[in-house]
């Protein structure tokens, strides 16, 4: 499968999900749907990987993840305040800023390989910059400045805030460490999708869940393993390069529209 072909599958995918995350609600959004969607994300995490290997412009490509990043939490932020009663209780949907941060990552650990010393001086910048903001932010929150805190996360995202966590800003930079090997690239995803899991099951388990409701109720993240055999399809090829825009703008659309019919619904 190329590029194209990947990131269409996993906008059906991620649909499905977002349907049963803003109407699941309703009753008549079956489960399935959010089990299905656990494969979009990696499948995205990916095609940054790859998209960035072979991009003309890192500077171009960044800043356009960056500035999709910025529109895609100031439209949650507007959409919030005008439907502050819908059941989800806000959007904290945001894959721009979670691809970013490891789109910067790379570029980061590519700079380290070319020059150490360059390397070292802008990984100290990137990771002083990124405490600078989560701390900041969570001082602002505990004085009760939420909107300041909640710009600077706009501005500045960091691993602890964005949608994902620490481990899914992690995984596209790991699916970038192996891209040149199918088996090795297969072999870290399994190991992360399973560890995924059990860490997560773990405490589900700890506060008395049984395994079936805690894998297929509440902790169903592992189903991303699914992922791995379309990943494994992956050509090397981008497809039709004149729609490569369409995830960028179909992202923030679906989720906005799903959102304010949540909240008509409700």
């Amino acid at each position: 499968m190329s590029s194209f072909a990947l990131k269409m599958t996993a906008l059906i995918l991620m649909l499905l999900d977002h349907i049963y995350q803003f109407l699941g609600f309703t009753g008549m959004v079956p489960l399935p749907f959010t089990w299905l969607g656990r494969l979009s994300a990696p499948i995205f995490y990916f095609c940054m990987a790859q998209g960035l290997t072979y991009t003309h412009s890192r500077k171009a490509y960044l800043l356009r993840m960056y500035l999709f990043s910025i529109t895609m939490a100031v439209g949650n932020l507007v959409l919030t305040a005008l439907l502050p009663d819908a059941p989800s209780g806000g959007i904290p949907n945001n894959i721009f800023a979670s691809l970013f941060l490891g789109a910067a990552i790379i570029v980061c650990m590519e700079e380290m390989a070319k020059d150490r010393q360059k390397g070292q001086l802008i990984w100290m910048y990137f990771i002083g910059v990124e405490l600078a903001s989560f701390f900041i932010g969570d001082m602002l929150s505990r004085a009760g400045q939420t909107t300041a805190a909640q710009f600077l996360q706009v501005l500045i995202p960091t691993p602890l805030t964005v949608e994902g966590g620490v481990f899914f800003v992690l995984l596209g930079p790991l699916f970038y460490y192996f891209r040149l090997s199918k088996k090795k690239m297969a072999v870290m995803y399994l190991i992360f999708s399973l560890g995924l899991c059990l860490s997560s099951s773990i405490a589900w388990y700890a506060l008395g869940m049984s395994a079936w409701d805690s894998f297929f109720g509440v902790q169903y993240q592992w189903m991303m393993v699914f992922a791995l055999p379309l990943l494994w399809t992956y050509n090397g090829k981008k497809g039709k390069h004149s729609w490569k825009y369409l995830f960028y703008f179909f992202y923030p659309l679906h989720i906005w529209i799903l959102y304010a019919v949540s909240g008509l619904l409700s």
